[in-house]
């Protein structure tokens, strides 16, 4: 799961970066006051929220799994189990 998580995040922020600089989203978004923008503007911030959810799985699931860990280890060591 975290090598899906990890490859989301990195190929979702890399595209929706190429597609917000390099073609024009970032230009088309500064440059008007309000909406319709074009599908650049929505497909990047799309993926990059993308991104951003993956990135917060990964996150989860990492501090989780120490979390459960570290319960575990203090259980044994002082004798407390469920």
């Amino acid at each position: 799961m975290y090598k899906i998580c990890k490859w989301t995040t990195l190929a979702s922020f890399a595209v929706a970066l190429v597609l917000w600089l390099g073609f024009g989203g970032r230009a088309e978004f500064v440059g008007q006051e309000q909406g319709p923008y074009s599908p650049v503007v929505y497909i990047s911030g799309w993926l990059a929220l993308l991104g951003l959810i993956a990135a917060t799985i990964m996150t989860v699931g990492f501090f989780g799994g120490t979390i459960q860990r570290t319960v575990k280890r203090n259980a044994i060591r002082y004798g407390m189990r469920k």
